[in-house]
């Protein structure tokens, strides 16, 4: 079966990518695609409200998230001092799981980084057993990559592509209702370091954030896809 289900996910991967160039034109940056998250889940034919900026869930952007708002951010990307559309009971919060794994696995995170700003992802996850429960930022606890670590360094990785990290579930939890979420702290702006200079990556820098509902169960559970090398991904189906 699991080829199979591969197969299928892989399907609906290159169909979402390739629909966002046909029925949109937004200078995106980052989106989470595996597990479909709650502004990305429409383009896989759940029934959600469509987002066309799916992309841009980065806290409103650096002058709102760091002038207005003195660096605070949404929970799950919107501006800490606008609606939270992407938070439970918000808009794009459907209550839909869209994928379930088994306690203990690895399980294959996509991200699409339409422009790539460097800087790290980190991954976490929200351990709730009810979609009453609304997520806060004390409920999320980062989780470890394959290799142990905590965050992936982006900035050496190509300006744009289709980027699958392998993540670590622990073997010991469970959730019915969980939230995963991307975390992307970015760094491609220049601004002052501690040691008193300027360079990239020193100061307030862009915040993205995607929420996605999934369960770890020991009930049936599917491993995101093994797919291609992101490289790969793009020459071969996008042509990008």
């Amino acid at each position: 079966m699991e080829p199979s289900i591969n197969y299928w996910t892989f399907y609906f991967t290159v169909t979402s990518v390739c629909l966002i160039e046909l029925l949109t034109n937004v200078n995106g940056h980052g989106r989470m695609f595996e597990p479909p998250a709650r502004n990305t889940m429409w383009r896989f034919g759940f029934p959600s409200f469509p987002n066309y900026e799916d992309s841009e869930l980065f806290c409103g952007g650096i002058k709102v998230q760091w002038q207005d708002n003195g660096g605070k951010c949404g929970i799950c990307g919107d501006p800490a001092n606008g609606r939270r559309d992407h938070e439970t009971g918000g808009v794009h919060a459907r209550n839909i799981t869209t994928r379930s794994y088994p306690p203990g696995s690895v399980i294959d995170v996509a991200i699409d980084t339409v422009t790539n700003h460097g800087g790290r992802f980190v991954f976490q996850m929200c351990w709730r057993d009810s979609w009453e429960v609304k997520e806060t930022e004390e409920c999320f606890e980062t989780l470890k990559l394959k290799d142990g670590s905590d965050t992936v360094s982006v900035n050496n990785r190509p300006r744009a592509g289709l980027f699958i990290f392998p993540v670590q579930l622990p073997p010991e939890k469970t959730c019915k209702k969980c939230i995963l979420r991307w975390h992307w702290l970015s760094g491609n702006n220049w601004g002052l370091c501690p040691n008193g200079t300027y360079e990239v990556g020193c100061g307030p820098q862009e915040t993205y954030r995607n929420c996605a509902d999934i369960a770890v169960t020991h009930d049936l559970g599917i491993r995101g896809p093994h797919l291609l090398e992101p490289s790969d991904y793009r020459r071969r189906f996008l042509h990008r």
